[in-house]
């Protein structure tokens, strides 16, 4: 895909959840001021989305409103992340009674990772769901699984918007981000001490469709006085989850 081609798409998902985040109608004139817009490029995204079945125009001109299409976009999109919870429970209770520590699968939604399966430790003292419930891509060893298999030019994307957060909002380093996403393709595996949450480690590594693109990613976290060289513990443990989840997939997602 080109860089062109690219950016198109990212406008036109943005107008799409501009749409699912602003409630019953959106003009063609707030579009064009929160994108920057002319209004011949407003018109020629809107016109794609409408192609699509996704959203549709009012008799009023120059409104547009979220279409049935849409509504069974993301009934498809819930359906796929029970069937994920479905098919990742049993995996996750091995994988905890294994690892003695709680243990998760994520989803990517967009610019957020989302939890799809969780199974809580059975020490007394363990860690909760929490922070890793709804995380950006910047934040933690399971979002930066995620961020660091995206397409290169999603993975700039996001880090310049990293590059635009006060200290408030992240206290990282892009450079240091970046580097960090190299090392997570070339170990096939990230890990996280603190950063959603204080004292509390965890390791992820990633699910990978057939087709080698990324399906969702594993993790297992502990209280950091617990926490050990991935290498010389959970590993293993998690690797062997992943690859069933992935041999398990196809039939799962198709409700089978």
């Amino acid at each position: 895909m080109s860089k062109d081609n690219a950016s198109s798409l990212d406008r036109i998902l943005d107008i799409l959840l501009m749409f699912a985040g602003h409630g019953q109608v959106v003009t063609r004139q707030e579009i064009e001021r929160r994108f920057g817009l002319s209004r011949s490029s407003a018109y020629r995204y809107l016109h794609t989305l409408r192609r699509r079945g996704l959203i549709s125009s009012m008799a009023r001109s120059g409104e547009y409103v979220l279409s049935p299409g849409f509504t069974r976009l993301v009934a498809m999109t819930e359906e796929s992340g029970r069937n994920m919870a479905v098919l990742a429970a049993p995996i996750l209770r091995e994988l905890t009674a294994m690892t003695g520590e709680s243990a998760l699968v994520t989803h990517r939604v967009g610019e957020r990772v989302l939890c799809v399966g969780f199974q809580e430790g059975p020490r007394t003292v363990r860690v909760g769901l929490g922070p890793a419930a709804d995380t950006p891509l910047y934040l933690g060893s399971s979002a930066k699984v995620h961020l660091a298999h995206m397409p290169e030019y999603d993975i700039r994307r996001v880090l310049d918007q990293c590059a635009t957060l006060t200290p408030e909002q992240w206290d990282g380093n892009v450079g240091v981000l970046e580097w960090e996403l190299q090392d997570i393709r070339e170990r096939g595996y990230a890990t996280s001490n603190g950063e959603l949450e204080s004292g509390v480690f965890s390791t992820s590594v990633p699910v990978f469709c057939h087709d080698g693109t990324l399906l969702a990613a594993v993790t297992v976290a502990a209280v950091g006085d617990r926490a050990q060289d991935p290498e010389d513990g959970w590993l293993d443990h998690l690797r062997i989850a992943a690859a069933r989840i992935a041999r398990e997939w196809p039939r799962a997602g198709r409700g089978i």
